[in-house]
């Protein structure tokens, strides 16, 4: 099967070689490798130039959006895979990711991730940034565009958005026909390592949930203010509140980890509500 693959990147110099290299290790090889960068500074395209893995064109673009329309509309073969930088691939993802187009009918196909938890740090954030396993659910899940793969031309990538994209492009192509679910077309996903890199992807989360005006998301959002309205009341629910997380989230984690839950959950709060209001304030 004929699959093109399009990666987007910014600033990618410590994640696009191991991406790249468990790409040329894939057991069903893409016929082309798309690459549109955002004008990176850190010598990333410097990186991708130096592969040998062939064909694999490098272009510069936009925001992810943007990049990655670039690439579909570029894209000689029917069938689009896309990943991005910060993910390692599993030898069989592609072709995982590939076999349900043998139905007819499949316009296109959910495939999972797997976070990369190397420090109790990670273990903890993990729940807050993915979907854990023994909560999948084949029927409402919306795949990230670090596995996922479609016929061209069945959707586009909202332009005027830089996250939240790609729920706002999975719920289209879900509305267009048939998604098939490949819960073993496997990346693994790099999370972040440091609680400003954490503070700062739940901020661009809900930034974007808010400017692409996701309704479910916006209801967790609205939740997450409601709740520290009550607490203005009633400060002790606070405190029973900072258990919430470790009972919700500590069999994911090791021993000593569950001390950072509900730091987490607060980091997590505010990175929400200050994420959303600044999506609100820059679009009045």
């Amino acid at each position: 099967m004929k699959v093109s693959l399009i990666i987007t990147t910014l600033n990618e110099a410590e994640t696009i070689g191991p991406l790249l290299d468990s790409i040329s290790e894939q057991t069903l090889a893409p016929r082309e490798i798309i690459i549109v960068d955002a004008d990176s500074t850190d010598g990333t395209v410097g990186i991708i130039k130096d592969y040998s893995i062939t064909p694999l064109r490098c272009y510069r673009g936009a925001n992810r959006s943007v990049a990655r329309n670039l690439g579909i509309k570029l894209a000689k073969n029917q069938i689009i895979a896309v990943t991005d930088a910060g993910c390692i691939a599993d030898k069989h993802w592609l072709e995982r990711l590939a076999k349900p187009f043998k139905d007819k009918r499949v316009l296109s196909v959910a495939g999972y991730y797997r976070p990369i938890t190397k420090t109790n740090f990670q273990k903890c954030v993990a729940p807050f940034v993915a979907v854990i396993p023994d909560k999948f659910d084949p029927k409402t899940y919306l795949p990230s565009s670090r596995s996922l793969a479609f016929r061209k031309g069945t959707a586009w990538y909202p332009e005027n958005l830089n996250y939240c994209e790609d729920l706002v492009f999975a719920r289209e192509l879900k509305t267009q026909g048939k998604m098939a679910v490949a819960k073993t077309a496997l990346v693994n996903w790099q999370l972040p390592d440091t609680w400003r890199q954490f503070f700062r992807q739940i901020y661009h989360y809900a930034q974007g949930d808010s400017r692409a005006r996701y309704r479910p998301h916006l209801v967790k959002i609205a939740t997450v203010f409601g709740r520290y309205a009550l607490f203005m009341f009633f400060p002790w629910l606070f405190l029973i509140y900072l258990f919430w997380p470790i009972f919700k989230f500590g069999r994911y984690t090791s021993t000593p980890g569950w001390k950072y839950l509900p730091l987490i959950q607060v980091t997590a709060d505010i990175a929400v509500m200050t994420g959303s209001l600044s999506a609100i304030i820059s679009r009045e």
